[in-house]
């Protein structure tokens, strides 16, 4: 569980500094490369479906807030209607967590959803801060990954437990 927190922080750094550095596609082969062998090793092949719709569920949802301008990206080209592949990238790792690192909080989603609110846009904070993204309308696009997160999260948590139960798995 440690090793898992701790790849995905190195992720979210990477897919963080990866716009500035012209690194996105080199940081998706490495989230592919990662999620590949988190499926291998860690949680087994039965659980790429699920997996691959929470990492689904967050980019439609970072899409949105993109498509009402709530949330820039200042290395993508204006002409480019979706998130950047870093942000794919990073949706992708944040959902082999899910299951692992974050499992104890599959039964406790009202605690999901307080802790999305908060620490979600504290990421987008951070990344503000290197560059990555730009919130377009402080407060209001603070708040509203604050909303997105507390939706995200807890949504996220129940699919995976919903696929597990599905599945017999003692995740």
């Amino acid at each position: 569980m440690l090793l898992n927190v701790i790849a995905f922080q190195l992720l979210w750094w990477l897919c963080v500094l990866s716009p500035a550095h012209g690194w996105e596609v080199l940081v998706l082969f490495v989230t592919l490369l990662y999620t590949w062998a988190h499926l291998r090793w860690v949680e087994s092949s039965q659980q790429l479906w699920p997996l691959l719709l929470t990492a689904v569920v967050g980019c439609l949802l970072d899409q949105y807030l993109f498509r009402m301008d709530w949330v820039k990206f200042p290395h993508q080209q204006d002409m480019l209607a979706y998130i950047p592949l870093w942000m794919m990238a990073l949706w992708l790792g944040f959902a082999t967590t899910l299951n692992l690192s974050m499992h104890w909080l599959q039964h406790r989603l009202l605690l999901a959803t307080l802790l999305g609110a908060i620490f979600g846009p504290i990421a987008y904070l951070g990344a503000e801060k290197m560059g990555a993204v730009v919130l377009t309308q402080l407060p209001t696009s603070l708040v509203l990954v604050a909303v997105e997160w507390a939706i995200a999260l807890p949504l996220l948590l129940y699919i995976r437990r919903r696929f597990n139960q599905q599945m017999g798995s003692r995740r």
